[in-house]
């Protein structure tokens, strides 16, 4: 018997993050995370990389591991999904954004990586998923998608086969929470402790489990991880036959796909009580939660102004039409979900951050209703009205923090 099991590593920082963090986080985890890999040929992982990191580290001059994570890619040892540029959660934006944020990521990401830049799976930020986005994603050109394990419906936990999405035919394949966690909190930080833990089946066939954390939790959050933990897995393993690394596309090759499903609205951060009082991203979007309600009417307003203003593209002059392009770029950037995430008091929580995203999502209104050409008096007049009510909401989250 052999347990198959990838390891599915998300890295990303939000667009307003501070040149210190990344330098810091550099150093303590990406870097020495691609010395681990080439040290180790027969090591492989599945990376997710928001495209908005990727131009972070072009910017601060870290092109080292932008090439370092081509030429592993190039080697096979590393399994790219695709995702959202800048990690909005696709659950609370309308298709179109949720497209248009796929499409940057992709964009992006194989202008710096390249050719070897070809994603079969996608990785939604946050692992938030709904009924609704995955028509987009399918548009997309994916062929798989991965959630947390809460959000499998089937009596069965998928170990020994690939379920369908019944409705798009996306092959679905789950995180472990359990012991995904585990890894993340340090609670499981040996060669043979792991090795136990993905045994617990105790079956006499082969079956997978993939693990999925945020790759800061190697060198950054838990420090010790890679020197004490991963290392010496990478070591062990070429002489294991009881566990084999693999990447998460490798795994849906091996296994067959069986059963249809719908899974549950959910994200790697919901809990069971989450589920029962029908709060599915509760860190994002939770109704008890007045800052997550004030964000979202704030954000869903300058949607509402850049689509309004989009609509008078053709008839901008070059100077409106450059005011449209910052709106536009505003508001890609200012959905990202950290904001929200922020605001959840569950227990995080920072109003520098949550003024950080107001600030970008403020600045798309503002530029887009200074795009609309001066005979629009109708349309000007309405984006006044809006703006009106988004410096109430804004007043409302600031007096709050």
């Amino acid at each position: 018997m052999t347990v198959y099991f990838a390891f599915l590593l998300h890295i990303y920082q939000p667009p307003v993050q501070i040149a210190p963090v990344i330098k810091q986080i550099v150093k303590e985890s990406y870097r020495p995370i691609l010395d681990a890999l080439r040290e180790h040929p027969e090591a492989k992982i599945t990376l997710n990389i928001n495209a908005t990191l990727t131009e972070q580290l072009d910017d601060y001059g870290f092109r080292d591991i932008i090439e370092g994570i081509a030429t592993l890619a190039s080697r096979d040892q590393i399994d790219f999904t695709g995702s959202g540029k800048f990690h909005p959660l696709l659950p609370l934006i309308p298709e179109p954004e949720v497209i248009r944020q796929i499409q940057l990521n992709t964009k992006t990401n194989r202008q710096y990586f390249g050719s070897v830049y070809q994603p079969k799976g996608f990785f939604p930020p946050e692992m938030a998923i709904s009924e609704e986005i995955f028509p987009a994603i399918k548009k997309s050109g994916f062929e798989w998608v991965i959630s947390s394990g809460i959000a499998n419906s089937l009596n069965e936990f998928p170990s020994t086969f690939i379920s369908e999405h019944e409705k798009t035919g996306l092959k679905l394949v789950f995180r472990d929470d359990l012991i995904s966690i585990d890894c993340a909190f340090d609670k499981v930080n040996t060669v043979e402790t792991f090795a136990q833990r993905l045994k617990y089946k105790n079956q006499d066939h082969d079956y997978y489990v993939i693990l999925a954390m945020d790759g800061e939790t190697f060198g950054h959050h838990v420090k010790h991880a890679i020197k004490n933990f991963l290392n010496p897995l990478f070591d062990s393993l070429p002489h294991r036959d009881d566990i084999k690394l693999c990447t998460v596309s490798e795994i849906i090759q091996k296994f067959p796909v069986r059963y249809k499903q719908i899974p549950r609205a959910s994200s790697w951060s919901t809990m069971p009580y989450d589920l029962e009082r029908k709060v599915p991203f509760p860190l994002w979007f939770d109704p008890n939660n007045k800052l997550h309600l004030e964000q979202h009417r704030f954000i869903m307003y300058a949607l509402t102004t850049v689509h309004l203003a989009q609509k008078y593209k053709v008839s901008m002059n070059k100077e409106q039409q450059q005011l449209f392009d910052n709106a536009r770029n505003f508001l890609d950037r200012g959905i990202h979900s950290c904001q929200q995430w922020w605001a959840s008091k569950r227990p995080w929580y920072s109003p520098d951050m949550i003024i950080r995203g107001l600030s970008e999502v403020l600045l798309a209104s503002v530029n887009a209703k200074r795009s609309i050409p001066t005979s629009s008096n109708d349309i000007r007049e309405a984006m006044d009205l809006i703006l009106e009510d988004m410096l109430k909401a804004q007043n409302q989250i600031i007096m709050t923090l």
